[in-house]
């Protein structure tokens, strides 16, 4: 599956790209501080992105319809927007201003839910395995030289890795 089916796995390689300047090894130290801030606001906009789009398959036809999906999917949501909040506050600590309207993002126009639900769940699992890699990748950029923001992206990268998961078992079944 291509970017260019999947408007949501091409919000979150466009926030990657956006913030891999950033993790380059030879980033000057001393901007360290706004960097940190501009990696954390991509993963900020992901997501912002992923609490809109699983509110929206859980109040989908098949998510109504079928209410374990549905709770499925808006218990996904809910782990999303801990994670918007745990993102915003690291962001505000570094002394940034954490941007809930990010722009330009096409999967917040383009996606239809009352279409093939395997192929979204399908979209869902290559954009949360995107999600995992780019976390990691920060995790490793952090290491032990930010112990907070490595310890709050660890917990957000658990939780995304069982999203991942669900989504797995969700087109097996």
């Amino acid at each position: 599956m291509t970017g260019q089916d999947n408007l949501f796995l091409r919000d979150v390689a466009a926030m990657r790209s956006h913030a891999q300047a950033y993790l380059e090894p030879d980033a000057i130290a001393s901007a360290r501080p706004q960097a940190t801030i501009a990696l954390l606001q991509a993963a900020l906009t992901i997501e912002i992105l992923c609490v809109w789009r699983y509110t929206m398959m859980s109040v989908s036809a098949r998510g109504l319809r079928d209410q374990q999906v549905g709770f499925e999917f808006q218990e996904q949501a809910n782990d999303e927007r801990k994670h918007t909040r745990m993102v915003a506050e690291r962001i505000t600590e570094l002394g940034g201003m954490p941007d809930f309207q990010p722009k330009g993002l096409e999967s917040r126009f383009g996606a239809d839910y009352s279409g093939d639900f395997d192929r979204l769940v399908a979209q869902n699992l290559v954009a949360e395995q995107s999600v995992v890699e780019y976390y990691t990748d920060l995790i490793h950029y952090f290491g032990s030289s930010d112990p907070l923001t490595t310890a709050m992206l660890t917990t957000i990268l658990q939780d995304e890795e069982d999203h991942a998961t669900d989504m797995q078992d969700l087109l097996a079944s």
